[in-house]
């Protein structure tokens, strides 16, 4: 009899490449009987090793049990030893793969356990069959290699239904999570009929529950319940009739919008779960009557619907809790707003304190909802670079904003969500640093003061390297808030020189060596001044401290950087340092003429400096000259 049994012509390929073979299957099954009985001991030790391994452990904790892995995987070995493989043992495998990959087990471990597996096997088969054991071993391995196979197979069509859809994915996870099953869902398929049917004593009952349970705290007046009951009637008729619980898309729209009620504070989150316990009881007093009793499948389909209750709650729960937050901590001195990432920037909510920010900064908006946040916010056409929202990144993007107190700073973050929410919503906040920010600017200013000082023939050349990089900057194409950000950086790139000795600074002959060694360290000094201060501008300041002095070709300082190793705002001020500093008379030399300064940069180029940058300088000489001559 045929120990290969597969149809399909593409799989019998796998096969084959794998060295799974009529012959080798054969032999194994030879010793069947005797491999049989070393199963237990086999699988013991793989599992003692597993369970040593935390991660492994918890996903053993959160999804099953040792004892019910341990029988699954004699099984397993078992159907291996048997030496047996047809059509259903492929699909199982492929089963299988796809499982772990969805409970989150990371491949690589799982891969990492088919290799542990050999080595345990070739102990335990050593010690009965001596002789043997090695081309026993060389079967079992060929079929491992090609279950492998079919373990990357459907960890690969995972991450493909992921992306194809994730938010089917995301709530898969969640019910999971939550203890609601497939079992649940055909359940409530099952009882949909029921529910149309008894849809009047359905809504009798419901209607009493609610006012009994709202009581005298009920804040909602009479024509808003009557309006609700029709609501609720129209939903569960149209909800189990047309199967809305089996539609993830549809399902999740009904929630979100149910979500959106309480994060506008229309309603309480607690009216939800009246509203939800409600239902519940409504259907325990019209199903579990004596006329139903004696059918035990209602009772788990009642089981299932609270089930389903629960599972519909928590996500709520996990939607609204970051804008409960918010609310909670309103002292806090953020503003938040909500954007769809979807139809990416579309201002979806706002709360009161960011429309109270939005008149203070002179954004007379009246109905901002359905704006883009980068129209309203930023006046840009297109969305902000560094937008954490768009990027997907944790840091934040800093703002300035102007009104008639002059420049305001702020931070911009995104807030942590539920992933399924995500899908759809970016949830930001913008965080007040304007205090901070100007003591930080003040003290660098005041740094930057001292050390204009100390190097007398600098004068004005901070300012026109911010300006001069400015230009560069837009020339190269870089974006508005790289090129307001080079502008302010840029001036701090020499802040380092507070560090260095005057006689240096000023010394009107030619360095010694060591002295060169000590003007060298302005760079790491300039870094270390600037790098811990929590400001995207200063840290790109900081970037440009360390950098400014790398050639392109490697042979600069401190770190010998070369090609686009070197941040590009340091290329940049290389180049508008080197322009400026061969114009202007300094302690050690005379003021260079233009069109020398000009061959000296068009001879570094590839050397010193990035050739596409300096042809760009080049290409607009003139502009850099009379831009400059106007800060001399």
């Amino acid at each position: 009899m045929k120990r290969i049994r597969v149809t399909n012509k593409e799989r019998l390929q796998q096969l084959s490449y794998t060295g799974v073979t009529e012959e080798r299957l054969e032999y194994l099954r030879e010793y069947r009987h005797i491999l049989f009985s070393l199963i237990d001991a086999i699988v013991s030790e793989l599992y003692e090793d597993i369970w040593a391994v935390d991660s492994l452990r918890d996903v053993i904790q959160r999804h099953s049990t040792l004892e019910r892995l341990k029988k699954t995987q004699a099984e397993y070995l078992h159907q291996c030893f048997e030496a047996t493989i047809d059509d259903e043992y492929i699909e199982r495998r492929y089963r299988i793969g796809k499982v772990h990959s969805e409970i989150g087990l990371d491949l690589m471990w799982y891969l990492a356990t088919y290799t542990k597996y050999l080595d345990i096997i070739y102990k335990h088969v050593s010690a009965v069959l001596p002789k043997e054991a090695t081309n026993i071993l060389l079967v079992v391995q060929t079929i491992f290699s090609f279950d492998m196979q079919l373990t990357l197979e459907a960890y690969k069509s995972v991450e493909i239904e992921k992306a194809a859809h994730p938010l089917r994915y995301e709530l898969d996870k969640l019910r999971q999570v939550h203890g609601f099953t497939n079992e649940d869902l055909e359940n409530l398929e099952k009882l949909s009929g029921y529910i149309s049917f008894c849809i009047d004593d359905i809504m009798n009952h419901f209607y009493h529950c609610l006012v009994h349970r709202l009581g005298e705290e009920n804040r909602y007046s009479f024509l808003q319940t009557e309006k609700y009951l029709s609501y609720i009637r129209n939903f569960l008729l149209q909800f189990f009739q047309e199967k809305v619980y089996c539609d993830s898309e549809a399902y999740f729209l009904i929630i979100r919008d149910w979500s959106r009620l309480i994060i506008e504070q229309r309603y309480q989150e607690s009216f939800f779960h009246i509203s939800s316990e409600s239902i519940g009881e409504a259907l325990k007093k019209v199903f579990l009557t004596k006329e139903y009793l004696h059918d035990p499948k209602i009772v788990q389909y009642i089981h299932s619907f609270e089930r389903f209750s629960k599972f519909t709650l928590a996500i709520m729960n996990e939607i609204i809790r970051p804008y409960l937050f918010l609310r909670d901590f309103d002292f806090l001195d953020i503003y938040a707003y909500e954007i769809s990432t979807i139809d990416f920037g579309r201002l979806t909510w706002i709360d009161d304190k960011m429309k109270r920010l939005l008149k203070t900064l002179g954004i007379d908006e009246e109905h901002p909802i359905g704006r883009r946040c980068y129209e309203l916010l930023h006046n840009r056409t297109v969305p902000c670079s560094g937008c954490p929202a768009l990027e997907g990144k944790s840091e934040p993007m800093m703002a300035t904003f102007m009104n008639e107190h002059g420049v305001s700073y702020y931070k911009i973050r995104i807030l942590p969500q539920t992933k399924i929410f995500e899908l759809s919503r970016a949830l930001l906040v913008i965080q007040d640093v304007t205090k901070e920010s100007k003591v930080m600017f003040d003290t660098l200013e005041r740094l930057l003061q001292l050390a204009e000082y100390r190097d007398d023939d600098t004068k004005n050349h901070v300012h026109r390297i911010g300006m001069l990089s400015r230009m560069l900057a837009r020339l190269a194409g870089c974006d508005e808030q790289f090129v307001s950000h080079i502008e302010i950086a840029a001036k701090f790139h020499d802040i380092g020189k507070v560090g260095i000795p005057d006689y240096i600074l000023n010394k009107p002959g030619k360095l010694t060596k060591e002295e060169w060694e000590s003007m060298k360290t302005h760079v790491l000094i300039g870094h270390q001044i600037l790098a811990n201060l929590d400001l995207p501008v200063i840290q790109m300041a900081a970037n440009i401290a360390r950098t400014h002095h790398e050639w392109w070709n490697g042979g600069g300082y401190p770190n010998g950087l070369k090609g686009e190793e070197i941040p590009l705002e340091g290329r940049i001020v290389a180049i508008v340092d080197v322009f400026d500093a061969l114009l202007s008379k300094r302690v050690y030399k005379e003021a260079f003429p233009p069109e020398k300064v000009k061959e000296i940069l068009i001879d570094g180029r590839g050397k010193q400096f990035d050739p596409k940058l300096v042809d760009l300088f080049v290409s607009m000489w003139d502009d850099f000259l009379m831009a400059r001559e106007r800060l001399v």
